[in-house]
């Protein structure tokens, strides 16, 4: 019977069997260790996989070792490559943990086995493992042995860094010069900045005598100097040439136009400069991220590139557009720019790169909309186009493009909705449209149809997507990977058949009207890394303890504007970001739940009744806290003293708590902060000393405490401060006149404290404020809405406002409220940007700056309750911005000036009250004066007396000598019509006079 089977077995098994697939005909091996892994016995895992004939494994193992021992690099090659011994050729590959230097010399066991094994065949890769060395030249002479070898790999890693030590350096590679016989040469990672920067001319002569050599790699080796030119020159066979990731500081080389053998080039991250010379043979041309490298796509695309399958210009400087003549590089399949500063429309020639399989265009200033044409890049399978200027609607032409797999076409502003024939590209596995003007309404269901999606983003359009919560799950859910809907207009409940998406590691469903609870099985999946259902209407309560990944670049937990209730769960490890804040927890904040969040990087707790002291668990040591937003609560008890463990934090907020005592010094270990937010509390002492080092401060907001003391003069070296809020303290002294030095300073509030003196005169030298801002950039960090806005308590149109999050425009002098004396200095009306000016409830006196009309972005102006006398200044009315007006409780005098705006300040006239010798509209006193709109000169400074006595004595000779004539005329003409008529024309001249010596 058994024998009876053995035919069965074949005649049924005959499509099935190991096939073998054809390629390189060597045997490749890969090979790993964990080196003293176990935490038990602290033996070593080693494993190794074999290929032959290129894609095809034929033997593989994974053990740990029986004994604990310290391997020889014998005894790695004899156990783990036996076949080595014989006469099958070997490469090596991938990071291979082998001993490489014993007592700092190369293992001669291990180069003895490389000469067995170069025997029959020429082809080693010979791969350095992640130990630390440092290598000389002298260590690598036992590798001149190996004449035969035809490659030769030294490389250790796969990324650019620029570190200041690599785990290979060579101060000396005349040890090449005996390996004549190589054609590939790879020393990626390996420290050559000794010998470049020594022997900065001719470094490369080595490489030099290499004249087989078709392949060189020298990325990330830390060169600097200029190109090699004339050692490459001599490499006549030179095909790949890759330097990229070094500092060659230095012109992009014209004279590479000489390398007629390259084909493949890669220059990138490299620092040069300069412009693109002509390299028709390219086939592959990478020289990004040199920002001072200049790319004329114009002058470039004015000639052919036949050859040219790839070319990388991204963090390169474009400038102008694209031009039709790109179809000059006819054979293109990938076209990577972005962030080129690319301006323009998309050119319809683009769409006869009928090869193209990837195009980059984003972050750029493209304009127009998406052409039309675009479905004739029938191969294409990505479409990047980020953060430009596009407008338009998303073209239907797109969905014949069926080789599509990935279209990011986020931060534009398309229109229209989204075509349904998007949902039938079978292939398409990313589609992000976040952060356009898109509208309509999507069903969710629709996008599981035919689509098989990874990666699927609607977020912040004017998109309705509806979700029917008895959709039932298929199995397309299981590959989705991330999914925005935030601000989608979702209703109702959060889906439960969320959780049947088991590969999702990011979730956004934030600014929606989401209600009910949040189903605990979200928080069960696997793979889950960043969370984010704020700003929804979300109540209950959490999990004792949450759980996400690590998948996502960063993990982060967002949960804040809700109405979730109950004490705070225990962080996830290592979370990224973690803001509850705007909820309604309560109780204290844990030492557990402080230890976690020490190793988080943003952390927002804020509005919320949290109450008990601050953990000192929180600033463990070790912490790498960043961002620390813990106001608006009930917090009491002083600042710990372990802040001094985090030196990382950029951004604290204990505003709006009860806290008491001083401001410790161990602050001053946060040598990078920006923003420091201790409003609102009810600490004591003196200005702390230790903010002078806070060289990158931006925000400093200490209002509503208890501090005392002058006001530090040091505070005018903080050059990056914007904001400084010290207001309801009790601060004396005078403002230190350098404070004027600080030219980025956009807000100033010192009111409510006992400061006495002037105002600074050079005020005016606030150089960000003498220009209205043209961006209104958030003032905080990269997600300050999320994590780190600032704070701001401004008397805004005679009422108290905190803005939640400020503006580069939100500019604004308060020093309201104290003992201030002298008059308002003119350099004052400098400051067109100014947008709020408080100078109420002070000792100021003069006159009113006559040239405040040049203060064109005031929104409110307050100098009410001070001995201000005068006229007020007719240039007043022509600021069109001014809504709210306070002169009250003055010395003002004469007629208030009008204007159609103007009038309007105010109606009821109470910005007036307290001036009474002030008359016109909107008060009931009439004035006499004729002419209102002249007013009297300002007679408060020594140098307008001569011109206010000049016009005198000129009103007073031309009275004189008109009565003179006026009796000439009598007695020789006796007319009483002359009489009046000469008297009218003499009022006019003088009138006239007296207006001329005022303006000027």
């Amino acid at each position: 019977m058994a024998v009876e089977r053995i035919p069965r077995y074949l005649k049924r098994t005959m499509g099935t069997g190991i096939r073998f697939k054809q390629g390189i005909s060597f045997l490749l091996g890969f090979s790993n260790a964990d080196w003293a892994g176990s935490i038990d016995d602290k033996r070593s895992t080693g494993a190794w996989l074999l290929y032959f004939l290129g894609p095809n494994h034929i033997s593989w193992s994974s053990k740990k070792q029986s004994t604990v021992a310290r391997s020889s690099t014998k005894d790695w090659w004899c156990k783990f490559f036996p076949a080595a011994h014989g006469p099958v050729p070997t490469a090596l590959s991938h990071g291979s943990p082998w001993e490489l230097v014993q007592s700092k010399a190369l293992d001669v066991f291990y180069v003895a086995a490389l000469e067995q094994v170069a025997v029959s065949n020429s082809l080693i890769v010979y791969r350095l493992g992640e130990e630390k060395i440092a290598a000389t030249g002298r260590e690598f002479i036992a590798l001149m042995t190996l004449r035969i070898i035809s490659t030769l790999e030294l490389s250790y890693k796969f990324f650019t860094s620029y570190l200041p030590t690599s785990y290979v350096s060579s101060a000396d590679i005349s040890w090449l010069r005996g390996l004549t016989n190589l054609k590939v040469l790879n020393l990626t990672g390996v420290d050559l900045w000794a010998v470049s920067s020594v022997h900065s001319t001719n470094w490369a002569e080595p490489i030099s005598v290499l004249s087989n050599l078709r392949e060189l790699s020298l990325s990330d080796c830390r060169i600097s100097g200029p190109f090699p030119l004339n050692e490459f020159h001599n490499l006549s066979h030179l095909s790949h040439l890759r330097m990229d990731s070094n500092p060659l500081s230095s012109p992009m080389p014209i004279q590479l136009a000489n390398f007629t053998s390259v084909t493949v080039l890669d220059l990138n991250n490299c620092q040069l400069e300069g412009s693109m010379p002509y390299l028709p043979q390219l086939q592959y041309l990478d020289v990004s991220v040199n920002n001072d490298l200049i790319v004329d796509l114009v002058h470039m695309f004015d000639h052919p590139w036949p050859k040219l399958q790839l070319l990388s210009i991204s963090f390169t400087y474009v400038g102008g557009t694209i031009p039709s003549s790109v179809s000059n590089a006819s054979s293109l399949i990938h076209f990577l720019a972005s962030h080129c500063s690319i301006r323009g429309y998309l050119p319809d020639s683009i769409s006869d790169l009928s090869h193209l399989q990837y195009l980059d265009l984003s972050h750029n200033y493209l304009n127009g909309s998406i052409p039309f044409s675009i479905s004739k890049l029938r191969n294409l399978q990505g479409l990047n186009l980020n953060q430009n200027g596009l407008h338009g609607p998303i073209p239907k032409s797109i969905c014949e493009v069926s080789s599509l797999q990935s279209l990011l076409i986020t931060s534009n502003n398309l229109n229209e909705s989204v075509p349904s024939c998007i949902f039938k590209l079978r292939k398409l596995l990313v589609f992000d449209v976040t952060g356009n003007k898109l509208n309509g309404t999507i069903s969710f269901r629709s996008m599981f149809l035919e689509l098989n999606p990874v990666w699927i983003s609607f977020d912040s359009n004017s998109l309705d997507v509806k979700i029917d919560v008895r959709y039932l799950p298929t199995s397309k859910f299981e590959r989705l990977e991330a999914l925005g809907l935030r601000d989608c207009n979702l209703q109702g409940y959060i889906p439960t058949f969320i959780c049947n998406m088991t590969q999702l590691y990011r979730l956004d469903l934030s600014l929606n009207n989401l209600i009910g609870s949040i189903p605990s099985c979200i928080f069960k999946l696997p793979h889950l890394s960043y969370l984010d259902l704020s700003n929804n209407k979300l109540e209950g309560t959490l999990p004792h303890s949450i759980y996400l990944t690590q998948e996502y670049p960063y993990s982060a937990l967002q949960l804040r504007s809700n109405r979730l209730r109950g004490s705070l769960p225990l962080p996830p490890k290592n979370v990224g970001i973690f803001d509850l804040s705007e909820n309604e927890f309560t109780g204290e904040i844990s030492d557990e739940v402080g230890a976690r969040l020490s190793n988080a990087d943003h952390v927002s707790l804020c509005s919320n009744n949290l109450s008990g002291s601050i953990p000192s668990a929180i600033f463990s040591r070790g912490s790498s806290l960043r961002v620390l937003d813990i106001s608006k609560n009930k917090l009491s008890g002083e600042i710990p003293s372990t802040l001094k463990y985090c030196s990382s934090l950029v951004s604290l907020n204990f505003g709006a708590n009860n806290l008491t005592g001083t401001i410790p010094n161990e602050l001053q270990k946060a040598t990078n902060l920006r923003f420091l937010q201790l409003y609102k509390n009810n600490l004591n002492g003196t200005f702390p000393t230790f903010i002078q080092q806070f060289q990158y401060l931006e925000v400093l907001s200490l209002w509503g405490n208890s501090l005392e003391g002058g006001i530090p003069h040091f505070l005018g070296s903080l050059s990056n401060l914007r904001i400084i809020t010290l207001s309801s303290n009790m601060f004396s002294g005078s403002i230190p006149e350098e404070i004027t030095d600080l030219h980025k300073l956009q807000f100033l509030d010192l009111s409510n404290n006992k400061l006495s003196g002037s105002i600074p005169e050079k005020i005016g030298n606030l150089e960000i404020l003498k220009s209205m801002p043209n961006t209104s950039v958030v003032v905080g960090d990269v997600i300050s809405l999320v994590c780190s806005g600032v704070v701001l308590q401004i008397q805004w149109k005679k009422a108290t406002e905190q803005l939640g999050v400020v503006y580069t425009y939100n500019t604004g002098i308060d020093l309201s409220r104290n003992f201030l004396e002298g008059t308002i200095p003119n350099d004052i009306c400098l400051l067109k940007g100014l947008k709020m000016l408080n100078l109420s409830h002070n000792h100021l006196h003069g006159m009113i700056p006559m040239n405040v009309g040049n203060m064109v972005g005031l929104e409110s102006l307050d100098l009410s309750f001070n001995r201000l006398a005068g006229h007020i200044p007719l240039s007043l009315t022509s600021i069109d911005p001014l809504s709210t007006l306070d002169l009250s409780y003055n010395n003002l005098s004469g007629m208030i000036p009008r204007g159609a705006h103007f009038d309007l300040v105010s109606l009821d006239g109470s910005a007036y009250i307290g001036n009474d010798l002030l008359c016109g509209y909107p008060t009931n006193k009439i004035c006499e004066q004729v002419n209102p709109s002249i007013s009297l000169p300002n007679i408060g400074k020594r140098n307008d007396i001569p011109v206010f006595y000049s016009a005198f004595l000129i009103g007073i000779g031309t009275g004189i000598w008109g009565f003179v004539l006026v009796l000439v005329f009598v007695f020789l003409l006796s007319k009483k019509n002359w009489w009046l008529g000469y008297w009218r024309f003499i009022d006019t001249v003088a009138l006239r006079i007296s207006a001329y010596v005022l303006k000027s």
